[in-house]
Parts: structure tokens; sequence; C-alpha cells
């Protein structure tokens, strides 16, 4: 009984209900807030944002890169007008590798 109630402790510290869990998290958020009479976009496009940091050495190496800039993406998609945008997370062991996808919806 004790082993379980310790595990479940363990769970609870290791893996949260935030953006960034301690494993493990994977997750979609809105990026924005303002959801008052938002359209929503016939089209979409996508940017990746990773990071890799370097946790043993002490140093704070990190290495973070993006596969796009958002004006090319939005030409490339033949969006005009952005309407709301969601951020997905993916982070594993206390955030070493994450990467951030930003879904952009407009028109």
């Amino acid at each position: 009984m004790v082993t379980k109630s310790i595990l479940t402790l363990l769970l609870l510290c290791c893996c949260s209900c935030s953006i960034d869990g301690r494993l493990y998290t994977n997750k979609v958020v809105p990026f924005s807030e303002n959801f008052n009479r938002t359209k929503v976009g016939t089209k979409k496009f996508i940017i990746d944002d990773f990071k890799i940091k370097e946790p043993l050495s002490g140093f704070n190496v990190t290495v973070e890169w993006m596969t796009s800039n958002l004006k090319e993406s939005a030409t490339k998609a033949g969006i005009k007008t952005i309407h709301y945008a969601d951020l997905r997370v993916f982070s594993t062991v206390l955030g070493i590798y994450s990467k951030k996808t930003l879904i952009v919806y407009g028109d």
C-alpha cells in the first residue's frame, strides 16, 4: 500500500497539467485568448521551434532553431488575414528536448 502511494506521489510530481511537464508533455493550448467573435480560418500553416539543452556541464548550453518565419509561411499558405493560433508543446525529461509548434489559422 505504501509503495502505491509513493508511486502515485512521484507521478504527480513528475507529470503536470501545465505547459512544462517534468518527464513528458504533449499538448495543444490556445496561443491567443481573444475568442470574442473570432473567425475560423479556412487555411493554416505550421512553424516549428526546436530546443535542446545540455544539463550536465552546468554551462547551460542550449541550441534552438525554427523551421521558417511567420510572413513567408503565411504567404506560401495563401493567408492574408490571420485569425488565431494554437501552440503545441512537446517536451521530454525536464525540457532537455522540446518542440513548440505554432499552428496559425486564417484566410
